[in-house]
């Protein structure tokens, strides 16, 4: 499976120290060696001159390397480069015409094109793929994402068989009797939940009970898996709080690292691989220990509702923003509710569970023209990767 994402947001090319548009891809190992191609502008076509192009690439998976072909590269006036880094060190300099290849040392690499000559070729064609010989690592053989376990929400009904969603999760205060918000685990050491969940909390206060059904009893856990997990670490999202509910997003990273490979009850679910995918129309799940109405009781076992998505401009709603997608029925009777913040929106994709929402807000619950409102998770897959770099992701 090929995991990639395009950038070009100011904020990030500052992030990363790059005064131009540039384009950001992450991949995941994928056995029949498909990766991401890229072009110079224009390509077939000779490209501009006076033009800086970056693609900044990098596999998930830590200990992978990279491989680039060029199998149609023209650059003929040297005045024009492509240039290759790693770690902000140039490790190849590329012009003239024929094909090109380069083999990374780790799992990150740059690559620029400059051009300032007024001679300009038909440019070039690039693949970048991770190398089969690193596919064999242990972590992608056993650890999968988006697996389910097959056999406050409003109009749902309790997750059946327990411990169906494995990366659902549960916060609550440490000594706490109830899940007050949701997350999800997207790889073996952070937490995704949404900012307005623990916005002001100290990381020591709260817990995130992992492997968990019924909240209320013990008779139900799995020996040495459900548990409740220190947090080491809060980080919201910087543009959280100046507008609203916009980017409510945040990540816990935990005290202690998750197996995801040894128990079926704790796995990380898949994030989207393409931005430009709207899901409109989709059937998503969404999860949660929240109230069965507003203001009503919380249930104490893992409730999940079945709700469309709608277009992205979710019509009758205001204050939404790109960073959000809307879920419900027109007429109501299924949503989420209290207690569900910062759980995940989910949908089948290839067999798979791809966590597209952050439960976020609602004019109440369940109405009529009324839907909920998620984080739209693609939106923020640079800064999730970029702050989650010390873990590893599931394939």
């Amino acid at each position: 499976m090929l995991f990639d994402y395009a950038e070009t947001s100011p904020w990030f090319s500052h992030l990363f120290l790059f005064p131009h548009p540039f384009v950001m891809y992450f991949l995941r190992q994928t056995v029949d060696g498909t990766g991401r191609t890229i072009t110079s502008p224009n390509y077939p076509n000779n490209y501009p001159s006076n033009q800086r192009c970056s693609w900044i690439i990098q596999a998930l998976n830590p200990e992978a390397t990279l491989e680039v072909e060029c199998d149609d590269f023209d650059v003929t006036d040297c005045k024009d480069r492509m240039v290759i880094k790693e770690n902000r060190k140039v490790m190849a300099t590329f012009c003239g015409t024929g094909k090109q290849s380069y083999k990374s040392t780790g799992n990150r690499i740059v690559i620029k094109f400059r051009t300032n000559g007024s001679n300009t070729g038909k440019g070039f064609s690039c693949t970048v793929r991770i190398p089969e010989s690193t596919v064999t690592s242990s972590t992608t053989d056993t650890c999968q994402c988006g697996v389910a376990n097959p056999s406050r929400i409003v109009g749902g009904q309790e997750v059946d068989p327990k411990n169906k969603y494995p990366w659902q999760v549960g916060i609550m205060y440490n000594g706490g009797s109830n899940y007050w918000c949701g997350g999800s685990v997207i790889n073996n050491k952070y937490i995704l939940t949404a900012a307005h969940c623990v916005k002001g909390d100290d990381a020591s206060s709260l817990v995130v009970g992992v492997a968990d059904h019924d909240m209320s009893s013990t008779t139900d856990d799995v020996p040495g898996v459900t548990d409740l997990k220190s947090v080491e670490q809060i980080i919201i999202h910087y543009g959280y709080g100046s507008n609203g509910y916009d980017y409510d997003i945040a990540l816990l990273k935990l005290k202690e690292t998750l197996d995801l490979s040894q128990y079926e009850q704790i796995r990380p679910v898949c994030l989207p691989a393409d931005d430009s995918q709207t899901y409109e129309g989709v059937m998503a799940i969404a999860s949660g220990w929240g109230t069965l109405y507003s203001g009503g009781p919380q249930p104490s076992t893992l409730n999940e509702v079945s709700v469309p998505i709608l277009a992205p401009s979710c019509p009758g709603m205001s204050g939404i923003t790109a960073n959000m997608l809307c879920a419900g029925l027109q007429e109501g009777g299924k949503d989420t509710c209290q207690g569900d913040s910062g759980g995940p929106l989910f949908v089948e994709e290839n067999t798979k569970y791809t966590q597209v929402g952050i439960t976020s807000w609602g004019f109440g619950c369940a109405g009529e023209n009324s839907p909920g409102v998620y984080a739209r998770v693609s939106k923020f897959l640079p800064w999730i990767i970029s702050n989650t770099a010390d873990a590893t992701y599931c394939q």
